[in-house]
């Protein structure tokens, strides 16, 4: 099979197993800051799992194109790709694990032809730190269609359990399905032994995340309301399975696109590196650019021109005068055109960026590799130092330094490097890192051993997933060469995507897990920069061992970091419009910002006013919802300022600085982390604003969710208050004042109320006394019993005074086994508006309407026996 016909086998089979084909998403999150780039299946639907959106109906499927960036550099190996197809079904709130078994099971042995006794598959093996048993439920599943239970393998939480996404949301077990390739990629499974996911066993399908439970922001995991299933698996990684070839790039989605590159680049014969890597990453900028976005120097501007700039050097490093992208850019439009028809619409336009791009770089990278050559042909070497000159002034990345140096036979000092690396990176930083340690309680001054090592690249601007070196392990006040299980350290990487905390935000937190060893793991809590230039990382190893040069797979928690985000966008608007508030004189005095809250300190000389506060908060949201977008410039501090960007009085911020912009209502000095938009922010709501020192305030606020629950809990209280004061919620505050001022009245006073011209009557042959009288509600009640007992009657009187009407209905004990007080309130409230309640022998309520003589008498003719 072909992809193409892959694409349409799998669509119809759930077609016919009564799912809706659904249209795929672009590439770029709608309202999500916590992806760079669409990149699951799952990813544009997540609204509906936590039933924030009703689906149109409870089981689709589609494709969808997703991007990765954090295996970047594995791209031209067996199945590393950056841009892939993935096939998704789901189930909303309908079938579970053993419906999602049987379908998987029908299509790979049936439509797709798969031989079953290639097939295995892994469940969820419990975990008692979760307190979740093994998934029992989904391997009964695949025996009783016919999987043999030693083909059936159980693994810990972090293969088979997804988590949310996130500190809380929709969790639970999943089950995947993997090939066997054969026994030249290592030997065959035993039941017990290593489950080898890496060579001999290919995974083909996430058969099933089954979202069955809720998890808490207190860790505990609760039963969804309703569970799901989640199903994915990538169309090249299928091809490649089904027509048992050796690497997604020999599969027919591939095969015509690097073939072009050969073409282009004068080349034939065997498929080198080069050319999967080219050909992979023309796809991949096509794909991102067909959506809109373009190359730039940050967020996801900065992946197609990382991409295309590769793909640029590689070829010129191969004596190409000028990469010639146009018909690379025909073949990925000619593979994909009919299934995503924004990419034959973009064409023009693509390839016009695309060239310029080229264009823009090609000169630089022409000199850098002139340069390459005369510092090769001189030394017979590449220095750390010639090689960070390349990087610095040409933008050769090292990687292709050092493989343009192997391909003409010489070496490069990687260490020499990375110390040029380190000690560029502390100059343009300065000092203004130092002495961050405080949070981890790590000194701040490490040893020098820790002190002298490589300066950590920060990729954190551009994804929350990366892959670095441990180059330093410091435990115990020492320096070590490895952690076990169950301990902490401080790690630092040689890259990461962690940013460190300064400026007021704090640091992230995450996951990693150690490449080289199945089942080693362990948390972040926290990151710091040491004046170094190194990023420290409190780890908290979970499971098996971290040593230095292990390769740790490091992950952002993407919704800590959105939080983050979104409230220190927050705390740029909040400057500016408390400067344009209060007036010029305010100014930055400190601030915090951390995911579940910001905290901004400001020069004034005294409290806001209520007026003032609103004021303020109504700016800010108003500038939230322009949905303005952020710009970023790198420039020196003296020009940063002379622009009008709002810096942090005594803050050194080194020789470049980064410069952010929302709309022309924000432009600040800043290094830290930020959404894309102000519309990510949701909303801000200022929780408390108060005096910390002498003409200096202090304003803590709430955004996104908490925002939302603020405002939720205000008007759960409101509705208490109004409860209580048996008033709606718009008379709350007129019913407080009278409350206040009768708590003014002597008690006396207050339980005292004159009746002016009482009416006495006899309604059905019952006595009845009406009237309206003058005094607090508790003199009306007073009154009302003494009347009602002293002549053996109904009684009803009513008070006008204020905004609400107020009536007191009173039964003697003489006619308590025939009438109720309440039940007469009840009578006239239905009548005349309004609510309230007491027993049988007194009650109370306010009316909408003042009564009268004659309504009352209407009300009691219907309501008192004949």
């Amino acid at each position: 099979m072909d992809g193409d016909t892959i694409r349409e086998t799998f669509l119809r089979f759930f077609e016919r197993h009564e799912h809706r084909r659904i249209s795929g998403a672009s590439v770029v999150p709608v309202n999500d800051p916590t992806l760079l780039f669409i990149n699951s299946g799952m990813a544009p639907l997540k609204k509906y799992f936590t039933g924030e959106k009703v689906p149109p109906v409870p089981n689709l499927c589609n494709v969808q194109g997703c991007v990765r960036t954090k295996d970047i550099d594995d791209v031209g190996d067996r199945h590393h790709i950056t841009y892939f197809e993935m096939l998704g079904s789901w189930s909303i709130g309908d079938y579970f694990k053993q419906r999602a078994v049987e379908l998987a099971y029908e299509l790979l042995t049936g439509d797709f032809g798969l031989d079953p006794r290639r097939l295995y598959v892994t469940v969820f093996g419990g975990d008692k730190g979760l307190g979740v048993p093994a998934d029992e439920e989904s391997a009964l599943a695949w025996e009783r269609i016919g999987v043999p239970r030693d083909r059936i393998v159980a693994l810990p939480a972090q293969d088979n359990f997804w988590g949310p996404a996130g500190e809380s949301g929709p969790c639970g077990p999943c089950t995947e399905v993997f090939l066997d390739t054969g026994e030249e990629f290592g030997p065959a499974y035993v039941p017990g032994g290593e489950f080898d996911t890496t060579r001999r066993y290919l995974e083909i399908w996430n058969a099933g995340v089954f979202m069955q439970f809720d998890k808490g922001l207190d860790g505990v995991l609760r039963p969804l309301p309703f569970t799901s299933v989640d199903t994915g698996s990538g169309l090249e990684r299928m091809e490649l399975a089904l027509n048992g070839l050796d690497s997604v790039y020999d599969t027919s989605l591939f095969v015509p696109l690097v073939r072009t590159v050969q073409d282009v680049l004068g080349e034939s014969g065997e498929v080198l590196h080069h050319h999967r890597v080219i050909a992979d990453h023309m796809r991949a900028a096509v794909a991102i650019m067909s959506d809109g976005v373009r190359p730039g120097n940050e967020g996801r501007g900065y992946i197609p021109r990382r991409l295309i700039r590769k793909c640029v050097t590689m070829a010129m490093g191969r004596h190409q005068e000028r990469f010639d992208v146009e018909p690379i850019v025909e073949a990925v439009v000619r593979s994909l055109g009919s299934t995503y028809p924004r990419f034959a619409a973009e064409r023009s336009a693509v390839i016009a960026a695309i060239a310029h791009e080229r264009d823009e770089f090609g000169h630089t990278v022409r000199r850098g590799l002139d340069r390459l050559d005369k510092v090769i042909a001189q030394h017979g070497r590449v220095s750390g130092a010639d090689a960070f000159n390349l990087f610095a002034t040409y933008g050769l990345p090292v990687e292709i330094t050092r493989d343009l140096a192997a391909a003409r036979g010489v070496s490069l000092d990687r260490e020499e490097y990375d110390a040029a690396l380190r000690r560029h990176k502390v100059l343009s930083r300065g000092t203004a890192a130092d002495g961050t340690g405080r949070r981890l309680k790590v000194d701040d001054v490490l040893p020098a051993a820790v002190a002298s090592r490589t300066a950590t690249e920060f990729l954190g601007y551009d994804t929350l997933s990366a892959e670095g070196t441990v180059v330093t392990l410091f435990a115990g006040g020492t320096t070590v060469d490895q952690v076990e299980a169950g301990t902490e350290a401080d790690m630092i990487v040689d890259r990461t995507p962690f940013y460190g905390e300064g400026g007021g935000q704090i640091g992230d937190r995450g996951t990693l897990r150690i490449l080289a060893r199945e089942g080693s793991y362990g948390e972040v809590t926290g990151t710091v920069v040491h004046h170094s230039g190194g990023h420290l990382h409190r780890v908290g190893v979970g499971g098996g061992l971290l040593r230095v040069g292990d390769v740790v797979s490091l992950t952002v928690d993407p919704s800590s970091r959105a939080m983050t985000a979104a409230n220190h966008t927050a705390t740029h608007l909040l400057n500016a419009a408390l400067r344009s508030v209060l007036g010029p004189h305010v100014r930055q005095a400190g601030s915090l910002v951390e995911p579940q809250r910001l905290r901004f300190d400001f020069t004034h000389s005294k409290p806001l006013t209520p007026d003032e506060l609103t004021a303020v908060e109504r700016l800010v949201n108003e500038w939230v919802l322009t949905d303005s977008r952020r710009e970023v410039e790198v420039m020196s501090p003296e020009r940063a300022r002379a622009s009008g960007a709002v810096s942090l009085e005594g803050e050194d911020y080194g020789q470049a600085v980064r410069v952010l912009s929302f709309g022309d209502f924000s432009k600040e000095l800043c290094g830290g982390t930020h959404v894309d938009h102000t519309s990510q922010i949701g909303s801000l709501r200022i929780v408390s604003e108060q005096s910390i020192a002498s003409g200096v305030r202090r304003i803590v606020a709430v955004t996104r969710q908490r925002a939302v629950d603020y405002s939720m809990e205000q008007a759960s209280r409101l509705a208490d208050v109004a409860a209580t004061l048996r008033t709606s919620q718009k008379d709350v505050v007129p019913a407080a004042r009278r409350l206040v001022e009768a708590a003014k009245t002597p008690k006396a006073a207050r339980d005292v109320a004159t009746v002016a011209g009482a009416h006495e009557t006899v309604v059905n042959d019952i006595p009845v006394m009406l009237g309206q009288a003058d005094g607090a509600v508790g003199g009306l009640r007073k009154e009302a019993q003494r009347a009602a007992e002293e002549g053996g009657r109904v009684v009803l009187l009513w008070n006008t005074s204020g905004e609400k009407k107020t009536l007191v209905v009173s039964v003697p004990k003489s006619l308590g086994g025939r009438l109720r007080a309440d039940e007469l309130l009840r009578n006239a409230t239905r009548r005349l508006g309004g609510g309230g309640g007491g027993n049988a022998r007194i009650a109370q309520g306010g009316l909408d309407s003042a009564p009268t003589i004659d309504s009352l008498i209407d009300v009691l003719t219907e309501a008192l026996p004949a």
